[in-house]
């Protein structure tokens, strides 16, 4: 008898490590990756590193941005560095006719203007790879991007539609140039 009770309290010592040690395994990681926010992610993007390949891929990593800037929640040294990513798609003519203070000035008054008419980007769509339109001028490669928004507010909600013009720099990266609605 004394025998199969030391068994079981072996056993059941065993089985508690075992099981305490695989709930230390699956939680450990839970706050690096799984519970990261969307501000979070847009923000650690290293773009030097892993620049979007395609136009289409700048304009759906620029509408995470404008997502972010409208519908999530900040502080404002975040907003800093979330618009800072946002001028690391731009193009070098775009971001010398918008410095980095005025740009997040403007940023900040149409965030602002959006809160106030308690504007969201409810869902946000970008042309498939092949609606895509590609030319060439001077020498230079642009693509043109559709993209269309879904705007909920207060009062109404309505769908915009943009088109996105980029220009490939001198390291073949898709920069955005301007865009128009």
């Amino acid at each position: 008898m004394k025998n199969s009770l030391k068994t079981v309290a072996i056993v059941v010592i065993c089985v508690s490590l075992c099981l305490g040690y695989y709930y230390y395994l699956t939680q450990r990681n839970v706050g690096k990756e799984g519970e990261m926010t969307e501000v979070e992610m847009i923000i650690s993007k290293d773009l030097e590193k892993s620049y979007p390949k395609t136009a289409r891929e700048v304009v759906k990593f620029y509408n995470r941005i404008l997502k972010c800037y409208y519908s999530q929640e900040y502080t404002q040294e975040q907003l800093v560095q979330i618009a800072q990513q946002a001028r690391l798609l731009m193009d070098e003519e775009l971001r010398e006719n918008n410095p980095q203070d005025v740009y997040l000035e403007a940023v900040k008054m149409d965030i602002s203007a959006y809160k106030k008419e308690g504007k969201k980007i409810a869902n946000m769509s970008v042309d498939r790879t092949n609606e895509v339109e590609y030319d060439t001028k001077k020498g230079k490669d642009y693509a043109y991007v559709d993209s269309s928004y879904f705007m909920k507010g207060k009062k109404d909600s309505k769908r915009v539609n943009q088109t996105y013009i980029l220009r490939k720099d001198e390291n073949s990266r898709w920069k955005i140039l301007g865009f128009y609605q």
